[in-house]
Protein backbone atom coordinates (compact mmCIF):
# COMPACT_ATOMS: atom_id res chain seq x y z
CA UNK A 1 0.00 0.00 0.00
CA UNK A 2 2.99 2.28 0.81
CA UNK A 3 4.27 2.61 -3.06
CA UNK A 4 0.53 2.73 -4.21
CA UNK A 5 -0.10 5.99 -1.77
CA UNK A 6 3.32 7.46 -2.83
CA UNK A 7 1.76 7.79 -6.07
CA UNK A 8 -1.73 9.15 -5.21
CA UNK A 9 -0.21 11.46 -2.62
CA UNK A 10 3.33 12.39 -3.32
CA UNK A 11 3.25 15.39 -0.35
CA UNK A 12 1.19 13.02 1.83
CA UNK A 13 3.83 9.96 1.75
CA UNK A 14 6.11 12.02 3.32
CA UNK A 15 4.41 12.76 5.95
CA UNK A 16 3.97 9.21 6.35
CA UNK A 17 6.58 8.02 6.74
CA UNK A 18 8.04 10.50 9.03
CA UNK A 19 5.43 10.05 11.64
CA UNK A 20 6.36 6.13 11.08
CA UNK A 21 9.00 3.86 12.02
CA UNK A 22 11.76 3.85 9.20
CA UNK A 23 14.25 0.98 8.32
CA UNK A 24 17.74 2.60 8.63
CA UNK A 25 20.06 -0.40 9.04
CA UNK A 26 19.95 -3.44 7.05
CA UNK A 27 21.57 -6.59 8.31
CA UNK A 28 21.79 -9.53 6.93
CA UNK A 29 22.84 -13.19 7.59
CA UNK A 30 22.31 -16.08 5.30
CA UNK A 31 18.23 -16.28 4.38
CA UNK A 32 17.91 -14.16 7.08
CA UNK A 33 16.87 -10.04 6.62
CA UNK A 34 16.78 -8.11 9.69
CA UNK A 35 16.04 -4.52 8.97
CA UNK A 36 16.39 -1.84 12.18
CA UNK A 37 14.75 1.49 12.54
CA UNK A 38 14.05 4.57 15.02
CA UNK A 39 11.85 7.26 14.83
CA UNK A 40 11.68 10.31 16.90
CA UNK A 41 8.90 13.26 17.00
CA UNK A 42 8.45 16.24 19.37
CA UNK A 43 5.46 19.24 18.85
CA UNK A 44 5.33 22.45 20.73
CA UNK A 45 1.29 23.79 20.64
CA UNK A 46 -0.03 26.86 21.91
CA UNK A 47 -3.50 27.84 21.84
CA UNK A 48 -5.60 31.10 22.76
CA UNK A 49 -9.26 31.46 23.17
CA UNK A 50 -9.51 27.85 23.55
CA UNK A 51 -12.99 26.19 22.63
CA UNK A 52 -13.92 29.77 21.64
CA UNK A 53 -13.11 31.37 24.96
CA UNK A 54 -15.28 28.78 26.70
CA UNK A 55 -11.94 26.94 28.25
CA UNK A 56 -10.10 23.97 28.18
CA UNK A 57 -12.37 21.02 29.53
CA UNK A 58 -10.50 18.26 31.04
CA UNK A 59 -12.10 15.08 30.59
CA UNK A 60 -10.66 13.30 33.36
CA UNK A 61 -11.24 16.03 36.27
CA UNK A 62 -14.65 17.78 34.67
CA UNK A 63 -12.74 21.29 35.17
CA UNK A 64 -12.56 24.06 32.77
CA UNK A 65 -8.92 25.44 33.00
CA UNK A 66 -7.61 28.40 31.38
CA UNK A 67 -8.51 29.80 27.65
CA UNK A 68 -4.89 29.16 26.84
CA UNK A 69 -3.20 26.48 26.64
CA UNK A 70 0.38 25.26 26.14
CA UNK A 71 1.83 21.77 25.96
CA UNK A 72 4.49 19.66 24.42
CA UNK A 73 4.86 16.48 23.04
CA UNK A 74 7.20 13.72 22.32
CA UNK A 75 7.66 10.63 20.83
CA UNK A 76 10.46 7.49 20.29
CA UNK A 77 9.90 4.32 18.21
CA UNK A 78 12.30 1.88 17.94
CA UNK A 79 11.48 -1.27 15.43
CA UNK A 80 12.67 -4.02 13.92
CA UNK A 81 11.42 -6.11 10.55
CA UNK A 82 12.42 -9.30 9.99
CA UNK A 83 12.10 -11.66 6.31
CA UNK A 84 13.24 -15.04 6.61
CA UNK A 85 13.57 -16.84 2.83
CA UNK A 86 12.50 -20.62 3.24
CA UNK A 87 12.45 -20.79 -0.78
CA UNK A 88 12.84 -18.55 -3.62
CA UNK A 89 9.15 -18.37 -3.37
CA UNK A 90 7.95 -18.26 0.36
CA UNK A 91 9.46 -16.05 3.16
CA UNK A 92 7.98 -15.45 6.21
CA UNK A 93 7.85 -11.96 7.96
CA UNK A 94 7.64 -10.18 11.04
CA UNK A 95 7.84 -6.99 12.56
CA UNK A 96 8.06 -5.43 16.40
CA UNK A 97 8.43 -1.54 17.18
CA UNK A 98 7.14 0.24 20.49
CA UNK A 99 6.28 3.77 21.29
CA UNK A 100 7.23 5.75 23.98
CA UNK A 101 5.30 8.97 24.37
CA UNK A 102 4.41 11.94 26.66
CA UNK A 103 2.81 15.13 26.98
CA UNK A 104 4.36 18.27 29.23
CA UNK A 105 2.63 21.30 29.92
CA UNK A 106 -1.28 22.08 30.13
CA UNK A 107 -2.61 19.52 28.35
CA UNK A 108 -4.22 19.27 25.23
CA UNK A 109 -6.99 21.34 24.08
CA UNK A 110 -9.48 18.49 23.50
CA UNK A 111 -8.81 18.34 27.84
CA UNK A 112 -7.75 14.60 26.28
CA UNK A 113 -4.09 14.29 27.48
CA UNK A 114 -2.57 16.29 30.75
CA UNK A 115 1.26 17.47 31.25
CA UNK A 116 1.85 14.51 33.51
CA UNK A 117 0.51 11.61 30.66
CA UNK A 118 3.05 9.15 29.59
CA UNK A 119 3.57 5.59 28.68
CA UNK A 120 5.70 3.06 26.98
CA UNK A 121 3.70 0.60 24.99
CA UNK A 122 3.87 -2.40 22.06
CA UNK A 123 3.10 -1.01 18.89
CA UNK A 124 3.25 -3.55 16.03
CA UNK A 125 3.71 -6.90 16.74
CA UNK A 126 3.23 -9.54 13.62
CA UNK A 127 4.38 -12.31 11.84
CA UNK A 128 3.29 -14.21 8.76
CA UNK A 129 4.52 -15.04 4.99
CA UNK A 130 4.84 -13.94 2.03
CA UNK A 131 4.51 -16.05 -1.44
CA UNK A 132 4.11 -15.07 -4.94
CA UNK A 133 2.02 -12.20 -4.28
CA UNK A 134 0.53 -13.10 -1.58
CA UNK A 135 1.17 -12.33 2.24
CA UNK A 136 -0.65 -12.98 5.31
CA UNK A 137 0.32 -11.32 8.71
CA UNK A 138 -1.43 -11.75 12.40
CA UNK A 139 -0.80 -9.80 15.27
CA UNK A 140 -0.92 -5.95 15.90
CA UNK A 141 0.28 -3.97 12.73
CA UNK A 142 -0.84 -1.08 10.24
CA UNK A 143 -3.72 -1.23 7.62
CA UNK A 144 -5.49 1.08 5.21
CA UNK A 145 -8.19 1.57 2.92
CA UNK A 146 -7.70 4.38 0.50
CA UNK A 147 -6.21 7.26 1.67
CA UNK A 148 -7.49 6.59 5.42
CA UNK A 149 -11.04 8.36 4.69
CA UNK A 150 -12.86 5.46 6.91
CA UNK A 151 -9.81 2.93 8.40
CA UNK A 152 -6.29 3.83 8.92
CA UNK A 153 -5.85 4.54 12.77
CA UNK A 154 -6.56 2.13 15.09
CA UNK A 155 -5.77 3.73 17.87
CA UNK A 156 -7.07 7.45 19.71
CA UNK A 157 -3.74 8.36 21.57
CA UNK A 158 -5.60 10.00 25.05
CA UNK A 159 -5.20 9.86 28.54
CA UNK A 160 -1.74 7.83 29.68
CA UNK A 161 -0.68 6.86 25.56
CA UNK A 162 0.03 10.48 25.14
CA UNK A 163 0.80 12.73 22.51
CA UNK A 164 -2.62 12.92 21.48
CA UNK A 165 -1.82 15.83 18.13
CA UNK A 166 1.43 13.96 17.27
CA UNK A 167 -0.75 10.35 17.50
CA UNK A 168 2.37 8.09 17.05
CA UNK A 169 0.22 4.90 17.62
CA UNK A 170 -1.84 3.63 14.50
CA UNK A 171 -1.89 -0.26 14.74
CA UNK A 172 -4.82 -1.87 15.41
CA UNK A 173 -4.46 -4.98 17.71
CA UNK A 174 -5.18 -8.54 17.42
CA UNK A 175 -5.60 -8.37 13.82
CA UNK A 176 -5.25 -10.42 10.69
CA UNK A 177 -4.59 -9.12 6.78
CA UNK A 178 -4.77 -11.65 3.79
CA UNK A 179 -3.91 -9.58 0.85
CA UNK A 180 -2.71 -10.25 -2.90
CA UNK A 181 -0.88 -7.73 -4.74
CA UNK A 182 -0.39 -7.09 -8.09
CA UNK A 183 0.62 -4.46 -10.67
CA UNK A 184 -2.98 -4.01 -11.45
CA UNK A 185 -5.00 -4.47 -8.33
CA UNK A 186 -4.50 -5.56 -4.94
CA UNK A 187 -7.20 -7.23 -2.94
CA UNK A 188 -7.52 -7.40 0.61
CA UNK A 189 -9.69 -9.39 3.53
CA UNK A 190 -8.77 -7.91 7.17
CA UNK A 191 -9.98 -8.59 10.58
CA UNK A 192 -8.72 -5.47 12.84
CA UNK A 193 -9.38 -4.17 16.18
CA UNK A 194 -9.61 -0.62 17.76
CA UNK A 195 -8.24 0.41 21.32
CA UNK A 196 -10.14 0.63 24.20
CA UNK A 197 -9.68 4.62 23.39
CA UNK A 198 -11.34 3.90 20.47
CA UNK A 199 -14.64 1.54 21.20
CA UNK A 200 -12.80 -1.47 21.33
CA UNK A 201 -14.90 -2.92 18.32
CA UNK A 202 -13.79 -5.02 15.42
CA UNK A 203 -13.74 -4.75 11.73
CA UNK A 204 -13.91 -7.91 9.62
CA UNK A 205 -14.42 -7.08 5.57
CA UNK A 206 -12.86 -6.82 1.97
CA UNK A 207 -11.37 -4.21 0.13
CA UNK A 208 -10.03 -4.28 -3.24
CA UNK A 209 -8.05 -1.67 -5.56
CA UNK A 210 -7.52 -1.30 -9.14
CA UNK A 211 -4.71 1.07 -10.64
CA UNK A 212 -5.62 2.85 -13.66
CA UNK A 213 -2.53 4.35 -13.73
CA UNK A 214 0.86 6.06 -12.20
CA UNK A 215 -0.85 7.92 -9.70
CA UNK A 216 -4.82 6.65 -10.01
CA UNK A 217 -7.42 4.35 -8.53
CA UNK A 218 -10.41 2.71 -8.12
CA UNK A 219 -11.75 0.52 -5.53
CA UNK A 220 -14.51 -0.64 -2.88
CA UNK A 221 -14.78 -1.45 0.76
CA UNK A 222 -17.48 -3.71 2.59
CA UNK A 223 -16.95 -4.36 6.52
CA UNK A 224 -19.09 -5.45 9.08
CA UNK A 225 -18.05 -4.03 12.85
CA UNK A 226 -18.43 -5.93 15.93
CA UNK A 227 -18.61 -4.09 19.42
CA UNK A 228 -19.38 -5.02 23.02
CA UNK A 229 -19.04 -1.33 24.15
CA UNK A 230 -21.77 0.50 25.81
CA UNK A 231 -19.89 3.68 24.78
CA UNK A 232 -21.35 4.26 21.11
CA UNK A 233 -23.77 2.32 19.05
CA UNK A 234 -21.79 0.29 16.26
CA UNK A 235 -22.34 -3.49 16.68
CA UNK A 236 -24.24 -4.82 13.42
CA UNK A 237 -23.32 -1.99 11.32
CA UNK A 238 -22.43 -2.37 7.85
CA UNK A 239 -20.34 -0.16 5.73
CA UNK A 240 -19.92 -0.27 2.55
CA UNK A 241 -17.91 2.32 -0.13
CA UNK A 242 -16.97 3.33 -3.53
CA UNK A 243 -13.79 5.69 -4.06
CA UNK A 244 -11.71 7.22 -7.23
CA UNK A 245 -8.26 8.76 -6.29
CA UNK A 246 -6.18 10.43 -8.12
CA UNK A 247 -7.89 10.57 -11.42
CA UNK A 248 -7.21 12.38 -14.43
CA UNK A 249 -8.33 13.99 -17.48
CA UNK A 250 -6.11 12.80 -20.94
CA UNK A 251 -6.88 16.64 -22.14
CA UNK A 252 -6.24 17.63 -18.47
CA UNK A 253 -3.10 16.04 -17.00
CA UNK A 254 -2.46 18.94 -14.74
CA UNK A 255 -6.27 18.30 -13.15
CA UNK A 256 -6.53 15.60 -10.53
CA UNK A 257 -9.95 14.42 -9.07
CA UNK A 258 -10.80 12.30 -6.25
CA UNK A 259 -13.89 11.18 -4.57
CA UNK A 260 -15.84 8.23 -2.17
CA UNK A 261 -19.15 7.75 -1.48
CA UNK A 262 -20.26 4.93 1.75
CA UNK A 263 -22.76 4.31 3.46
CA UNK A 264 -23.71 3.09 7.03
CA UNK A 265 -26.43 0.62 7.54
CA UNK A 266 -27.89 -2.96 9.23
CA UNK A 267 -28.77 -3.03 12.53
CA UNK A 268 -27.41 -4.01 16.16
CA UNK A 269 -29.12 -3.99 19.84
CA UNK A 270 -32.18 -1.98 19.19
CA UNK A 271 -30.35 0.42 17.10
CA UNK A 272 -30.83 1.23 13.23
CA UNK A 273 -27.95 2.21 11.23
CA UNK A 274 -29.06 4.63 8.21
CA UNK A 275 -25.74 7.17 8.15
CA UNK A 276 -23.49 8.86 4.74
CA UNK A 277 -20.51 10.42 4.08
CA UNK A 278 -19.00 11.26 0.85
CA UNK A 279 -16.20 13.93 -0.27
CA UNK A 280 -15.72 15.56 -3.98
CA UNK A 281 -12.43 16.99 -4.59
CA UNK A 282 -10.08 18.60 -7.42
CA UNK A 283 -6.77 19.39 -7.38
CA UNK A 284 -4.72 21.20 -10.35
CA UNK A 285 -1.30 21.84 -10.51
CA UNK A 286 0.19 24.39 -12.54
CA UNK A 287 3.15 22.44 -13.51
CA UNK A 288 4.87 24.64 -16.00
CA UNK A 289 6.36 26.61 -13.01
CA UNK A 290 9.16 25.42 -11.28
CA UNK A 291 7.57 26.04 -7.57
CA UNK A 292 4.24 23.70 -9.30
CA UNK A 293 1.84 25.99 -7.51
CA UNK A 294 -1.63 24.09 -6.71
CA UNK A 295 -4.96 25.42 -6.23
CA UNK A 296 -7.85 22.99 -4.96
CA UNK A 297 -11.32 22.27 -3.82
CA UNK A 298 -12.93 19.14 -1.69
CA UNK A 299 -16.58 18.98 -0.12
CA UNK A 300 -17.08 16.96 2.22
CA UNK A 301 -20.50 15.47 3.33
CA UNK A 302 -20.80 13.78 6.99
CA UNK A 303 -24.77 12.82 7.49
CA UNK A 304 -26.45 14.07 10.91
CA UNK A 305 -29.55 12.84 12.87
CA UNK A 306 -32.87 14.92 12.49
CA UNK A 307 -34.31 12.81 15.32
CA UNK A 308 -32.18 11.77 18.38
CA UNK A 309 -34.56 10.52 20.62
CA UNK A 310 -35.80 7.70 17.96
CA UNK A 311 -33.78 4.35 17.16
CA UNK A 312 -32.21 4.97 13.97
CA UNK A 313 -28.84 6.17 14.29
CA UNK A 314 -28.44 8.45 11.14
CA UNK A 315 -25.03 10.36 12.08
CA UNK A 316 -22.28 9.00 10.37
CA UNK A 317 -19.37 7.21 12.72
CA UNK A 318 -16.09 8.77 11.35
CA UNK A 319 -14.69 4.78 12.68
CA UNK A 320 -10.79 4.60 12.42
CA UNK A 321 -10.19 7.55 10.11
CA UNK A 322 -6.89 8.35 9.38
CA UNK A 323 -4.46 11.74 9.01
CA UNK A 324 -1.91 11.62 5.84
CA UNK A 325 -2.17 15.12 5.02
CA UNK A 326 -2.89 18.98 6.12
CA UNK A 327 -6.36 18.75 6.04
CA UNK A 328 -6.85 14.59 5.29
CA UNK A 329 -8.88 13.69 7.35
CA UNK A 330 -8.32 15.60 10.43
CA UNK A 331 -10.38 18.42 8.73
CA UNK A 332 -8.85 21.65 10.34
CA UNK A 333 -6.39 22.06 12.27
CA UNK A 334 -8.42 23.40 15.25
CA UNK A 335 -11.91 21.84 14.24
CA UNK A 336 -11.10 18.62 13.14
CA UNK A 337 -8.81 17.69 16.37
CA UNK A 338 -10.77 19.82 18.96
CA UNK A 339 -14.16 20.26 18.03
CA UNK A 340 -15.92 18.54 15.51
CA UNK A 341 -15.03 14.57 14.06
CA UNK A 342 -16.36 14.25 10.77
CA UNK A 343 -20.12 13.53 12.14
CA UNK A 344 -22.48 15.91 11.53
CA UNK A 345 -20.88 18.38 9.59
CA UNK A 346 -21.02 19.56 5.65
CA UNK A 347 -16.88 21.34 4.70
CA UNK A 348 -16.03 22.98 2.16
CA UNK A 349 -12.63 23.55 1.81
CA UNK A 350 -9.92 25.60 -0.05
CA UNK A 351 -6.30 25.21 -0.86
CA UNK A 352 -3.29 27.01 -2.46
CA UNK A 353 -0.30 25.08 -1.97
CA UNK A 354 3.57 25.57 -3.64
CA UNK A 355 7.06 24.53 -3.75
CA UNK A 356 9.84 26.60 -2.29
CA UNK A 357 12.67 24.62 -3.97
CA UNK A 358 12.96 20.78 -3.46
CA UNK A 359 13.11 20.78 0.32
CA UNK A 360 10.32 23.28 1.18
CA UNK A 361 6.63 23.47 1.00
CA UNK A 362 4.04 26.14 1.81
CA UNK A 363 0.34 26.58 1.31
CA UNK A 364 -2.98 27.88 3.24
CA UNK A 365 -6.34 26.36 3.42
CA UNK A 366 -9.68 28.33 4.51
CA UNK A 367 -12.38 25.80 5.43
CA UNK A 368 -16.57 26.80 5.91
CA UNK A 369 -17.83 24.54 8.14
CA UNK A 370 -21.97 23.73 8.46
CA UNK A 371 -23.74 21.47 10.66
CA UNK A 372 -25.55 18.74 8.42
CA UNK A 373 -28.97 18.93 11.25
CA UNK A 374 -29.55 21.65 13.53
CA UNK A 375 -27.84 19.70 16.48
CA UNK A 376 -24.43 19.82 18.18
CA UNK A 377 -23.63 16.93 20.58
CA UNK A 378 -26.95 16.40 21.42
CA UNK A 379 -27.99 19.25 21.86
CA UNK A 380 -30.62 21.66 19.53
CA UNK A 381 -29.06 24.92 18.14
CA UNK A 382 -30.76 27.52 16.07
CA UNK A 383 -28.70 27.86 13.27
CA UNK A 384 -26.33 25.19 11.34
CA UNK A 385 -23.52 28.19 11.01
CA UNK A 386 -20.18 26.43 12.85
CA UNK A 387 -17.01 28.69 12.01
CA UNK A 388 -14.96 29.47 9.27
CA UNK A 389 -10.96 28.20 9.83
CA UNK A 390 -7.73 29.45 7.93
CA UNK A 391 -4.82 27.04 8.56
CA UNK A 392 -0.96 28.83 7.08
CA UNK A 393 1.94 26.17 7.09
CA UNK A 394 5.34 25.94 6.42
CA UNK A 395 7.04 22.17 5.63
CA UNK A 396 10.75 21.61 5.52
CA UNK A 397 11.94 18.53 4.17
CA UNK A 398 16.18 18.42 3.57
CA UNK A 399 16.11 14.41 3.11
CA UNK A 400 13.68 11.67 3.47
CA UNK A 401 14.97 11.30 7.58
CA UNK A 402 13.65 15.11 8.58
CA UNK A 403 10.64 17.13 8.26
CA UNK A 404 9.37 20.15 10.18
CA UNK A 405 6.69 22.00 10.10
CA UNK A 406 5.23 25.25 11.50
CA UNK A 407 1.61 26.59 11.14
CA UNK A 408 -0.91 28.98 12.38
CA UNK A 409 -4.67 28.44 12.49
CA UNK A 410 -7.39 30.48 13.24
CA UNK A 411 -11.40 29.71 13.35
CA UNK A 412 -13.90 32.19 13.74
CA UNK A 413 -17.41 30.79 15.48
CA UNK A 414 -20.96 31.05 14.30
CA UNK A 415 -24.18 31.27 15.62
CA UNK A 416 -23.93 27.38 16.26
CA UNK A 417 -20.97 27.38 17.94
CA UNK A 418 -21.42 30.23 20.41
CA UNK A 419 -24.61 28.85 21.35
CA UNK A 420 -22.37 26.10 23.12
CA UNK A 421 -18.66 27.41 23.41
CA UNK A 422 -18.23 31.22 23.46
CA UNK A 423 -17.71 33.91 20.99
CA UNK A 424 -14.07 34.43 20.69
CA UNK A 425 -11.53 32.98 18.02
CA UNK A 426 -9.45 29.91 19.07
CA UNK A 427 -6.16 30.11 17.41
CA UNK A 428 -2.98 27.92 17.65
CA UNK A 429 0.48 27.42 16.71
CA UNK A 430 2.21 24.48 16.41
CA UNK A 431 5.70 23.61 16.05
CA UNK A 432 6.55 20.30 14.84
CA UNK A 433 9.73 18.10 14.18
CA UNK A 434 10.34 14.33 13.14
CA UNK A 435 13.41 12.38 12.88
CA UNK A 436 13.81 8.72 11.24
CA UNK A 437 17.00 6.53 10.70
Amino acid sequence: MKTHLERLVPGAALLLACSAAHAGYTVEKGDLKAELGVSLGSAALFTRNTNFGAGRFDVRSLEVTDEDANWQEYFVTPSAKLNYSLSPDFNLVGAASAIAAATRGDGDAAGLTNGSDDSIKVEELYAGFESQGWRFTLGHQDFMVGNGFIVMDGNLDMFDDAALWLAPRHAFHDSAVLRYDSDAYSVQGFSLETDSHLGGYRMNGANVDYYLGERSMLGAMALGVQSDSNSAARDGMRVYSVRGLGLNIPSLPDLTLSGEYAIQTGSGDGVDYDASAWFAEAEYAFSAFESRPRIGYRHSYFSGDDNLGDNTQKTWDSLAKGYIDWGTWIVGEITGNYLLNNSNEVVDQVWVKADLGPTMGIGAIYYDFKLDEANLFGAPVASKDFGNETTLFLDWYPNESILASIAYSRVSPGKAAESVFGDKDFSTLELYFTYRY
